[in-house]
Parts: C-alpha cells; structure tokens; sequence
C-alpha cells in the first residue's frame, strides 16, 4: 500500500496536529509509503507563496525529501479525462485538481488520505482513507 496526501492532511501535517502525525509515523513505522501527487504539491505551494510561514514551508520542504512528489503523465492525464467524462454523466460536478489527483491515485493503485472525502465521493474504485482529527 502507498499513501497519497491530499492538502487537507498536508496542512494538518504541518499544523501539528497530533493525531495525524501519529497515523504519519504509524505508515513510516509499517513501512506504508507515502507520496504526495503534484497537484497537492502546487496547492501547498501556492499556499505559501499567498501567505509566507518560514516554519511550515522548513517542514513542508524535509517532507517532500521523504515523500516524492509523483508528477502527471500521459496515463494520468487519460485516467482524469475518463473520470470526468464519467461525473458529467453522471451530472456531477468535481474541481480538476480533485479529479487530477484521484487519476493519479487510480492510475498508480494509491490510497488517497484526505478530510475532504465528499470531494471524491463519486469516483469509483478510489481508496480513500480519512486521518482522524
């Protein structure tokens, strides 16, 4: 199993928060990978780019030494024109970012861990796995 962050968890992350620190060290400590999707990766960076955290950008940059950032390829890119195809007809509605990232989740066989499962709700076969707060 390999862990994809979602910014929600990142954010958290980097917040402190005990909780989903301690689920991050468990992964670690079981030898669960974890990545984090490039689309995540852009909306952490323009977070910081928005509003400037010396501190969080310090942990954010150790994090991404340990957590490759994975990049979108051919494969991904068809995996979220398929998943969007499917939610219009389904007459629903979700942001590219989300659907980029669970293409890169479905693509590459990734459980998503984010707080905002609603997002993603409608895309099937997507792992999703919520750290507790």
């Amino acid at each position: 199993m390999i862990y994809a962050l979602d910014s929600s968890i990142i954010i958290d992350f980097l917040s402190r928060e005990p909780s989903v620190i301690n689920q991050f060290d468990e992964a670690v400590f079981n030898g669960i990978g974890i990545i984090i999707p490039s689309v995540v990766d852009y909306e952490v960076l323009r977070g910081f780019c928005h509003k400037p955290t010396p501190r969080k950008e310090a942990v954010y940059d150790k994090l991404r030494v340990n957590c490759p950032v994975v990049e979108v390829d051919t494969a991904i890119w068809k995996q979220a024109a398929s998943i969007w195809a499917t939610l219009r007809k389904m007459g629903k509605t979700v942001g590219d970012a989300d659907i980029i990232i669970a293409a890169c989740c479905l693509e590459n066989e990734y459980t998503l861990v984010t707080h905002n499962t609603k997002h993603f709700i409608n895309i099937r076969g997507l792992l999703m796995d919520d750290w507790p707060k």
